[in-house]
């Protein structure tokens, strides 16, 4: 490794990215982003390079992952955009800092290989973990309430953030349960100007967490961002995890707009209604009460209306008066996860 003298980011070589991750191997595979792939890897590090650091690396690729038609095809030039657009956010002194953004050790831009190089040893993505049982309600709304946070900050810009391609699959989970946001390929607002409503770019955004408000007129918002966090919120709650090969058969907001109309229907819209999976219920910290709250709270982002859903600031308010949170705070980060940045 060298320092490329850049961002002071250390410059990786194709082979060095193979090696630290055994040849981009499957049992190193933390899963597919968007435009490409997360693995597991180990760099040396220290001045005799002996000390083994874990690492995440992310590379583009040419071929859209999730099988999607040609004209979503990431060329050489797309993943040269992707890679200098992404190291100037996360090297950017406004965000540089920001415990729920992965920070940068370097990257790789030789030949036709290209991805960066993080300074993170996840447990796992939000994605593998959705449906796994040891992944506690106290865990669940630690990570909610995290990535509400993060998308709060992102918002309470001069010219907030639009991430528009939010996905469990983008989100990592270091060791203690904090949610680490790991793509930034349609980021818009904020330094990186208004690329909201380029027309070139023909991606809606991530399969399952669509607006379909945007899709009705085309014009993208921060409110986008806020619906597609109720999706990720149902998924945490509910245990279910969008197939992006079958996504209609797996779709989240569907599946939870029809439950919750089926409520309404034999209740009369009066009784507690709640989307939390059978198994978490089950759990000693779990609250009836915040079950009833957390689910109002996600079917509130999923409104047609843009302008019925709540802010990522109330969200977050919300999340932080769950009787789990004012019970267990330090448990489910209150302390230890401001947003000091």
């Amino acid at each position: 490794m060298e320092s490329s003298g850049r961002h002071g980011l250390v410059s990786f070589t194709p082979e060095q990215l193979k090696l630290c991750t055994q040849n981009f191997s499957e049992e190193n595979l933390l899963g597919k982003t968007q435009f490409g792939k997360l693995y597991r890897g180990k760099i040396l590090i220290g001045s005799n390079q002996i000390e083994v650091q874990e690492v995440t690396l992310k590379i583009w690729e040419e071929q859209f992952p999730w099988e999607m038609p040609a004209m979503y095809d990431l060329d050489l030039n797309g993943k040269k955009s992707k890679l200098r657009d992404e190291v100037y956010f996360l090297q950017h002194p406004s965000v540089k800092c920001h415990p729920n953004l992965v920070k940068l050790i370097g990257y790789c831009n030789e030949g036709d290989l290209f991805g960066v190089v993080y300074d993170l040893n996840p447990l796992d993505t939000l994605e593998n973990l959705l449906v796994k049982d040891n992944f506690t309600w106290h865990q669940r709304i630690k990570v909610a309430l995290g990535f509400a946070r993060l998308l709060d900050f992102l918002q309470d810009c001069r010219s907030p953030y639009i991430v528009r391609n939010i996905d469990a699959a983008h989100i990592l989970i270091d060791q203690d349960f904090n949610p680490i946001l790991c793509d930034f390929g349609m980021l818009s607002g904020g330094i990186m100007g208004d690329m909201a409503n380029n027309p070139c770019e023909g991606i809606w955004g991530s399969i399952g967490y669509i607006d379909f408000h945007l899709a009705a007129i085309g014009k993208w918002s921060v409110k986008c961002d806020v619906y597609s966090y109720g999706v990720l919120l149902l998924s945490l709650i509910a245990k279910r995890v969008i197939d992006k090969k079958h996504p209609y058969e797996t779709i989240v907001d569907f599946w939870a707009q029809n439950e919750y109309k089926t409520h309404r229907l034999y209740s009369g819209g009066k009784a507690e209604f709640s989307l939390v999976h059978e198994s978490l219920e089950k759990e000693p910290e779990y609250d009836a009460y915040d079950g009833s709250i957390i689910t109002k709270l996600a079917m509130s982002c999923l409104e047609f209306s843009p302008l019925q859903r709540p802010t990522m600031k109330e969200i977050a308010k919300h999340l932080q008066d769950l009787y789990g949170c004012l019970s267990h705070g330090e448990t489910v980060g209150i302390k230890t996860m401001r947003d000091e940045v």
